[in-house]
């Protein structure tokens, strides 16, 4: 098992990223290797009917769509189900998840975008395209690095939102989350002060930043080939990617 820590530091408009500057500065000070690329894809859409005037927003549903490095052959779909309006507006809706080929994520996303458009409307599309993944004391941590950006499209130029870290220690390497994706406080603890050394150290300002934690799998491959499918570590994704979009 192990436990990941994601941030989104926001990024002004017409700032550079402070990415380069924290990679820098990660190999600088402690030994650390370099990964395959780290790189995300998530498209989020938002039920229609949610977009009419006087709706309760805290109902809203959605589907993300999104492909991580972690898993490179396989593509998450998550849909929110019917949230129970006696629950606390802010707790996030149940959400049911499965996996597809990432060769077929865009023909679904097609299919979304076109014949249920009656039901679903596209909200947002965001991208991590070449980041960095580094490890850190021999894969005790890993350290994920990437300029979260919309993607371009045609006359419309990317543009640059925030930059994604994510922290990943390994606990148990050996055992699944079990269903608990609640990380306890000293883990939590142990995350955050590892960051803010990272960012502080780099001269990065982490005012306004975002962050989410979870226990989740990221054990080694069974095969060369072979995707890891982790549950929460998609969840954690779609949770901060999605915002306050929901």
């Amino acid at each position: 098992m192990s436990t990941t820590g994601l941030f989104l530091i926001p990024i002004p408009p017409n700032q550079q990223s402070p990415a380069s500057n924290l990679i820098s500065y990660i190999s600088r000070s402690v030994r650390a290797d370099l990964l395959p690329p780290f790189y995300l894809d998530h498209r989020l859409f938002v039920d229609t009917s949610s977009l009419l005037p006087n709706t309760d927003l805290s109902q809203r549903k959605f589907t993300s769509i999104l492909t991580l490095s972690h898993t490179p052959s396989s593509t998450f779909v998550g849909t929110s189900l019917p949230k129970d309006k006696s629950e606390p507006a802010e707790q996030a809706s149940p959400v049911t998840l499965i996996t597809i080929p990432t060769s077929a994520a865009d023909t679904f996303t097609q299919l979304i975008g076109t014949k249920l458009q009656p039901q679903w409307a596209h909200r947002q599309s965001l991208v991590v395209e070449n980041g960095t993944t580094l490890s850190v004391k021999d894969g005790y941590l890993i350290v994920r690095i990437g300029d979260l950006k919309t993607p371009s499209r045609a006359n419309q130029p990317s543009t640059l939102r925030a930059m994604a870290l994510e922290i990943t220690f390994k606990t148990r390497a050996d055992v699944a989350s079990g269903g608990n994706s609640v990380i306890s406080a000293a883990d939590e603890t142990l995350i955050r002060k590892f960051s803010e050394s990272m960012v502080q150290g780099a001269g990065i300002s982490v005012g306004n930043s975002r962050s989410l934690f979870r226990n989740t799998l990221q054990v080694p491959k069974s095969g060369p080939t072979a995707d890891t499918v982790d549950w929460d570590l998609a969840e954690l994704y779609m949770d901060m990617l999605r915002g306050n979009r929901a």
